[in-house]
């Protein structure tokens, strides 16, 4: 049996996609007409990614990522991105934390340090409430370097779900926001990617 076919939730396999998007509000409302209901407008999201001094979790195409997000934080670990045409698969682990900076004083006493920052303003939608593995999650993400859209899920969900909002598989994209944004700015080794005050 194929990776992409099994279950995301057994496998705590993060299957998704991003697209670029001209119009957030334009988005919004296609998402809606397709059924899909909106958990949060806009919510300001920080991120900070660690890794040893060496780069070790970078060498091995893993992450350890903090996150802030709508009052909560959440630790992350994703594991080396599996060969699929057109889909960004890899394993996510991911739990809640209390205290974000304890958590982080706690990783930075472990020898870990900051990689790199990322923010966005989130809005996400979601249409089952039937279980994880059925669950389909759509982002609009307003980030310092444009919008796009995430649709993660199932491969087949992903592949309609973005047909019924104009994409074709030749528009998916399976960087991550670093990537993206070493890729586009004229400073690669800047190491924020955070909206100007």
């Amino acid at each position: 049996m194929k990776a992409s076919t099994l279950s995301s939730e057994k496998r705590n396999l993060e299957i998704e996609v991003k697209l670029k998007i001209v119009s957030p509000q334009k988005l919004r409302t296609q998402i809606k007409m397709l059924g899909f209901h909106e958990l949060c407008h806009r919510e300001f999201e920080d991120n900070w990614l660690l890794d040893f001094p060496e780069k070790s979790l970078f060498k091995k195409r893993c992450l350890l990522r903090l996150r802030q997000f709508q009052g909560k934080s959440g630790l992350t670990f994703k594991g080396p991105k599996t060969a699929a045409a057109h889909l960004k698969i890899r394993e996510e682990l991911e739990t809640e934390v209390s205290d974000r900076a304890t958590c982080h004083q706690i990783l930075n006493r472990l020898g870990f340090v900051p990689a790199f920052r990322y923010q966005k303003y989130r809005s996400l939608f979601v249409k089952s409430r039937s279980g994880k593995s059925k669950r389909v999650v759509i982002s609009i993400d307003e980030t310092p370097i444009g919008n796009y859209l995430e649709i993660e899920g199932q491969p087949e969900t992903i592949r309609m779900l973005a047909a019924k909002l104009g994409y074709d598989p030749r528009d998916f994209i399976t960087q991550s926001y670093p990537e993206l944004y070493t890729k586009n700015k004229p400073r690669p080794h800047d190491r924020k990617m955070i909206f100007k005050k």
